[in-house]
């Protein structure tokens, strides 16, 4: 059983004191509630399950899951305060609220676990996750007459959620992984934060190739240092802000109606952009390479040190592309000479506190070209993640009002007519063709927020019409 208490109280303070004939609201209000949430049935004990015959026998498997068999009911206990005011005839209108969410013991059904334990994940009692956020409502009527009126109103909205407590035992949260990264949250920081492998480089603050990095492997590319080992904070999908706008012009019987949308802040990683990047079709990818503009050996050498925070040292370098045009390195394949050679830009670790230059773009045996075609840091979540800012024009539409005096012969009191339309304006601040709101996974597993993959359609503009009758 639960117990559900609420309590809530307001005070209109301009039916207490004389504010004048300007005030036309001046409310104070608050409210407290504690609710539970239980977790679905057959989650305390574990039981067998049927996996088919062996002959005459019947076979039975166990779940990959740890059941926690004194799991306890989620508790959320929330608190608002807000205020309300109106003035000027309602030409002036504002309302704020502030309100705290506390979820105790939030029931967490797969949490991963060492493979080596026998089981993959296990069902536990979070501990302690806190919200808060705030809404601001801002409302006026600059014009209005007999005949026109102009109604605009901004919503503005922030929200922050931690992880303050968890069970013993458990250091983090991981509600999704992607590559060598992921999002998960430890005990104090916000959820919602996106981590990742970080690349090596030199440390030696003496050496001449400070922070270059390392490279290594079959293919000279990034070194890695898991993100398990290492707090590599790259961004959090949740936003800074969110601002809407609602804008309603209205002359004598017609409405125009128009919607903004502004998402400030936050990134989101994009599966369709890593693929298409590793299947060489994609823009963003391709203008992001090198041009060595010619040059080779040590001119190359020499252009890329002279540049290194820009080349070397800041984010994941790739000099060269897939033709001669966009710099390729000319690559022997058999016999087969193709201009599509690429390079990681930085030094090999030779083991004895000494370095070799990887950064003249010349082959040979021992450190061979890369083609473009493998040259995205797949490895690593980074590359793939980008800014999710957007602005929307999100709806807009023009009606008409019937006159009364015309419908109401017909036995109709009110009859309007509209067309409208969607999506009508987007930009981002990413630019690689993808909406920022549709950065999430719904997966058998759960919903994952601020990952995408494929979700990409054609952008389309509808363009509907509506009658609305009222008797």
């Amino acid at each position: 059983s639960y117990f559900y208490p609420s309590a809530s109280l307001s005070v209109l303070l301009n039916e207490m004191v004389d504010m004048g004939g300007n005030v036309d609201l001046l409310k104070l209000r608050g409210g407290w509630a504690r609710v539970g949430n239980d977790t679905s049935p057959y989650r305390l004990y574990p039981t067998y399950g049927n996996a088919g015959q062996w002959g005459d026998a019947t076979q039975l498997s166990k779940p990959g899951t740890i059941y926690t068999p004194n799991l306890k009911p989620e508790e959320a206990t929330s608190m608002e305060f807000g205020v309300d005011l109106s003035m000027m005839n309602n030409r002036v209108r504002f309302e704020g609220t502030y309100y705290e969410v506390d979820n105790r013991n939030q029931i967490l059904p797969n949490v991963p676990i060492a493979t080596s334990s026998g089981y993959s994940n296990m069902i536990i009692n979070a501990g302690l996750i806190e919200s808060r956020g705030w809404e601001f409502m801002v409302g006026l009527t600059p014009v209005k007459t007999n005949n026109l009126v102009w109604d605009v109103n901004v919503n503005l909205s922030r929200n922050r959620t931690k992880l303050t407590e968890l069970s013993t035992g458990i250091d983090f949260i991981k509600f999704w992984s992607d590559a060598r990264g992921g999002a998960w949250a430890y005990v104090g920081d916000d959820i919602g934060d996106l981590y990742d492998a970080e690349i090596v480089r030199v440390e030696d603050e003496n050496s001449p190739y400070y922070q270059y990095p390392i490279v290594g492997g079959s293919d000279y590319e990034w070194q890695d240092i898991e993100s398990s080992d290492t707090k590599n904070k790259i961004g959090n999908y949740n936003p800074d802000f969110l601002l809407g706008l609602q804008s309603r012009l209205t002359y004598k019987g017609f409405s125009l109606d128009m919607t903004f949308d502004w998402r400030s802040g936050g990134q989101f990683v994009s599966q369709t952009y890593r693929y298409s990047a590793e299947d060489a079709s994609s823009k963003h990818w391709l203008e992001s390479l090198i041009n060595p503009g010619g040059r080779t050996g040590q001119e190359l050498r020499d252009w890329l040190v002279a540049n290194e925070d820009e080349y070397i040292i800041n984010g994941f370098n790739v000099v060269g592309g897939p033709t001669a045009e966009y710099g390729g390195f000319e690559e022997n394949y058999s016999g087969v000479y193709v201009s599509d050679g690429t390079f990681v830009p930085g030094v090999i670790d030779n083991g004895d506190g000494t370095y070799t230059e990887h950064l003249s773009g010349e082959a040979t045996a021992d450190m061979p070209l890369l083609p473009y075609v493998v040259s995205y840091a797949w490895g690593f979540m980074s590359p793939s993640t980008f800014d999710a800012d957007f602005i929307k024009l999100r709806e807009i539409s023009l009606s008409y009002q019937i006159p009364r005096a015309i419908t109401t012969r017909f036995g109709v009191e009110d009859v309007s007519v509209s067309v409208y339309s969607r999506n009508i304006i987007l930009w981002t601040k990413a630019k690689i063709g993808i909406d920022p709101e549709r950065a999430f996974q719904a997966e058998a597993g759960g919903f994952k927020q601020g990952i995408e993959r494929y979700n990409v359609e054609p952008w389309v503009i509808p363009i509907g019409f509506k009658l609305n009758l009222n008797f």
